[in-house]
């Protein structure tokens, strides 16, 4: 794919804005918040992980539903070693390069989809600007890196010479291309892997439901889904095995393992969690929550729930906002696009049987779906407004969700909610 020189120019300049907005978030943040007080998310044992002071040190840690997890806290304490950078100094210099990074992907999904320059510039604010980026950019944990491979998967299923070849007769290098993308989807969030399926499934006969013909074309294309998915999971596979080898997980837990067990016997991911189906839509939320508005505990076993109170309601309104408008762009994306909005619609499916009240924190999987899908629609429905559109609602966005994360630091200083360094 031919990059234009434009592009090639304004790609470093959006990189260094990431660097640069990360940078000044990492130099506000006073420390790792203490555990369970910053929504369910930055928890002591997820730092000892990835300084390798414990591999598995907490049932609920990242483990086999996060397959490159281990792999990554692996890489990350033999370059910290190498490079003398001691702690979490390594990972505050590296988070705000992988803020830029995605957003570097995002721009150029966007002119992949065919958005002018200038659109995609102004998207790319917008996804910059969201609760989800502004909050989840510089956490500690998976959900940093959740982005990336989403993106890296997107920009390979639109790619129009590929899904023509998996659309029509598949060359073995067309099902490879496609193991890896299942596997970069999946390699952060298991579950995301329903971005790589969903582009490969003809959900664009969901605008007129033909259900023979839609089971016709699903059985023609299952050999195809079937044996991608097997390069995919072995591709994890040798991932997960690399993890294990750098960390020396003595236990290794089975890699499928997504019912992870804790307290006894009881299971804690899929029984007892608070929050009601209604809260599946904060994965949508455009605007973060304040950071003060979570109750419950994970290191009591019953994780945390989002108050209902007018402070929460513009998450709650931004959700139920983007879902509704994610739902009409089904009815205009291309039938190669489509993956997109679906994805998006999997997502409030999950959550609202897994995570509940705690939705926001999966806010990064979704949140860049959510933009374009939204994008798609608006470019159809009313293009020439669509540019000044997309400048005010990233520029408010900013504003609020920049004003609300800035807020939540100081409640946690003036709490001494901070972890201590591990040891």
């Amino acid at each position: 794919m031919r990059i234009p020189r434009v592009d090639l120019v304004l790609f470093p300049v959006v990189l260094l804005i990431g660097i640069l907005v990360g940078s000044v978030q990492v130099a506000w943040m006073p420390g790792v918040p203490e555990h369970g007080r910053y929504h369910p998310s930055d928890m002591d044992d997820l730092q000892e992980q990835l300084l390798g002071h414990a591999v598995l040190p907490k049932p609920y840690a990242a483990a086999s539903d996060h397959p490159a997890w281990i792999t990554i806290c692996g890489m990350y304490q033999t370059a910290s070693a190498a490079t003398g950078l001691r702690g979490m100094q390594l990972w505050n210099l590296v988070t705000p390069g992988l803020l830029g990074v995605n957003l570097c992907l995002f721009m150029g999904l966007a002119r992949q989809l065919r958005f002018t320059r200038w659109l995609a510039l102004s998207l790319t604010a917008v996804f910059l600007a969201s609760g989800a980026t502004i909050t989840w950019s510089v956490v500690l944990e998976t959900h940093v890196l959740a982005p990336t491979g989403l993106l890296l998967t997107a920009l390979i299923l639109t790619n129009r010479r590929f899904t023509s070849q998996l659309w029509g007769r598949p060359t073995p290098e067309a099902i490879a291309i496609y193991g890896l993308a299942i596997a970069l989807a999946a390699s952060i969030t298991i579950t995301n892997l329903m971005l790589a399926i969903l582009a490969v499934l003809p959900v664009n006969l969901f605008r007129q439901p033909r259900p023979v013909r839609l089971a016709h074309r699903t059985m023609k294309r299952f050999p195809t889904l079937m044996t991608a998915f097997l390069v995919g999971i072995g591709l994890l596979a040798f991932v997960h095995l690399t993890g294990w080898y750098l960390t020396q997980d003595r236990d290794m837990r089975q890699f499928l393992e997504v019912l992870v067990r804790g307290g006894g016997d009881r299971l804690i991911l899929l029984q007892g969690i608070p929050g009601s189906r209604w809260e599946s839509i904060l994965a949508l939320a455009w605007i973060a929550p304040p950071l003060n508005a979570y109750i419950g505990s994970p290191e009591a076993l019953d994780l945390l729930v989002l108050d209902r109170t007018w402070s929460t309601a513009p998450a709650y309104l931004s959700g139920l906002i983007v879902l509704l408008l994610t739902i009409c762009s089904l009815w205009v994306v291309s039938a190669r696009t489509m993956f997109i909005p679906a994805f998006v619609l999997f997502g409030v499916v999950l959550h609202s049987v897994y995570g509940l009240g705690e939705s926001f924190l999966f806010s990064a999987n979704y949140t860049w779906a959510t933009v374009l899908s939204i994008g798609l629609l608006v470019r159809t429905v009313a293009p020439r407004q669509l540019g000044w559109i997309t400048v005010v609602l990233a520029t408010a966005l900013f504003i609020v969700n920049i004003l609300i994360w800035k807020d939540g630091i100081a409640w946690i200083i003036e709490y001494d909610y901070i972890l201590q360094p591990a040891n």
